[in-house]
């Protein structure tokens, strides 16, 4: 550290504008909530034992996954690292960690792999439910999510070592693959991240998807209409409105980088020159939609569900009362395992098989 200094002089042309605002605003309103919402779901799975089950511990993966991803995500500060200047270590270590989105690509594509096996899950569940061999169960699910964490770290090998701290830039101080300025160098590797997490990725929800809908009211291989009760007729509703919410969704979020990148590395240097700046604005507009992804993915996949409703709300009550004399807390002496126990719905013996 002490062959490390900082200089905050402001540089020619790189004052604070009104787009860098926008923008970091526009990231707080997703980081701030998101670290909070998928920190209630990893919450409310530790302590409840009943909800320890193969869904659930893939959620808990996936808010994980999203946790990190909004708590690493530099969107809030990165328009300011154009006025620090570091030399030695530190700087290395400041890009690869934090500033030069090393880190984070791997927390995103742990996130997209993890809602694939969702998906996956889903599909053989409810439309291959005698194919059990297939599917993940408690016994090989810390397995499955290992596989996941390893494969987005393979995935972000590249990544990992093109990011490097410059110190001759006079704009952003970090030397990422996913820049304006540095992905005519990484081609590749961009085409095989877009196409493998962005298109593929989206066409494998889509194809779930399709297939649990199509067995709900198409070829009726899920339920049939007269074999099925008014409640459960409501839960299979609400399911495929939801199915379709979470395919839409995550392609919103996830296509628009992975087609942005692709646009950049099927097109002439000439034109990104020409076309910098609009192009810089819909680079920083597709990267937001993509870390908005983790914020949504709480809402969609677990808080939409009666158990994590109903988790959440013992938490407030044990964090509530919780200061209050003995006597009167009697009535919530009660451990969180048994917050659902009973799965009240067939909506969420469909959602969380």
């Amino acid at each position: 550290m002490n062959n490390t200094s900082l200089d905050l002089s402001q540089q020619d042309g790189n004052s604070l504008t009104t787009q860098d605002i926008v923008f970091a605003v526009l990231h707080a309103t997703i980081i701030i909530p998101g670290v909070v919402g998928n920190g209630i779901i990893i919450t409310i799975v530790v302590k409840t034992s009943s909800m320890h089950t193969t869904t659930n511990y893939l959620l808990t993966n996936l808010a994980v996954a999203d946790f990190l991803t909004l708590l690493l995500c530099p969107g809030l500060y990165d328009f300011a690292l154009t006025k620090v200047r570091l030399q030695g270590l530190t700087g290395d270590l400041i890009c690869k960690l934090f500033a030069g989105n090393a880190v984070v690509p791997i927390t995103i594509n742990v996130a997209v792999l993890t809602v694939c096996t969702i998906a996956i899950e889903r599909y053989l569940a409810l439309v291959k439910p005698f194919r059990s061999n297939l599917r993940i169960n408690e016994d090989n699910v810390k397995y499955c999510i290992a596989l996941l964490w390893i494969l987005g770290l393979l995935s972000c090998i590249p990544d990992i070592q093109a990011n490097t701290y410059d110190i001759t830039s006079s704009k952003y101080p970090c030397k990422r693959p996913w820049s304006l300025d540095e992905y005519s160098l990484h081609k590749p590797f961009i085409i095989f991240t877009c196409a493998g997490f962005g298109i593929i990725s989206s066409l494998t929800l889509f194809i779930c998807y399709f297939e649990i809908i199509r067995g709900l009211y198409f070829t009726r291989t899920i339920c049939s209409e007269s074999a099925i009760t008014e409640a459960e007729r409501r839960a299979k509703r609400q399911l495929a409105r939801l199915v379709i919410w979470l395919a839409v969704i995550f392609a919103a979020c996830s296509l628009p980088f992975a087609i942005y990148f692709l646009f950049l590395v099927s097109t002439d240097i000439k034109t990104v020159q020409e076309n910098y700046e609009t192009l810089f604005v819909l680079h920083r507009l597709s990267r937001f939609l993509l870390f908005a992804n983790s914020f949504f993915n709480p809402l969609l996949y677990a808080l939409q569900s009666s158990n994590y409703r109903d988790g959440f709300k013992m938490i407030c009550n044990l964090r509530i009362h919780c200061c209050k004399p003995f006597a009167k807390n009697a009535v919530y002496d009660v451990s969180l395992s048994q917050v659902g126990r009973t799965v009240r719905s067939s909506n969420d013996a469909h959602v969380l098989s």
